[in-house]
């Protein structure tokens, strides 16, 4: 008689999308700044007696009264800045990392690269009659 054992193996599999809090209390976000990976998401909670209404690049609530809450997914790494349309002094940021954690490569703040030579040549002096004529 022959037996066979499984043995499941393990691999890591992708992680789970998380929904992260973000609570609007005293006219301001808290936090003002939150980083999460892409596939996650956050949702704002509406803690002041005050309306909002956020806008950021890619989404924008309606207006929240008290204990309301609005909800984005952020599937792509990017920087987003936000704010309260109402209030427009209060901002805020989320900084979404690659879906491993890891930093996305930039751009932002590397030297431009030099302007490749020119392969013409230019005269700033308008033709003159005597161009092309040597003297002896």
């Amino acid at each position: 008689v022959a037996v066979a054992i499984l043995v499941p193996i393990m691999t890591p599999g992708p992680a789970l999308a998380e929904d992260h809090k973000n609570e609007i209390k005293g006219l301001a976000f808290n936090p003002d700044q939150m980083t999460i990976r892409a596939g996650d998401s956050i949702t704002w909670v509406n803690g002041d007696p005050d309306r909002h209404n956020l806008r950021g690049d890619g989404f924008e609530s309606k207006e929240m009264a008290n204990g309301q809450t609005f909800t984005v997914e952020f599937p792509e790494p990017a920087q987003i800045a936000y704010h309260c349309i109402i209030h427009t002094y209060m901002e805020g940021t989320v900084i979404v990392l690659n879906p491993d954690g890891s930093v996305p490569p930039t751009t932002a703040g590397e030297p431009e690269a030099p302007p490749a030579p020119s392969t013409t040549t230019s005269s700033t002096r308008p033709p003159s009659p005597l161009d092309g004529v040597i003297e002896r």
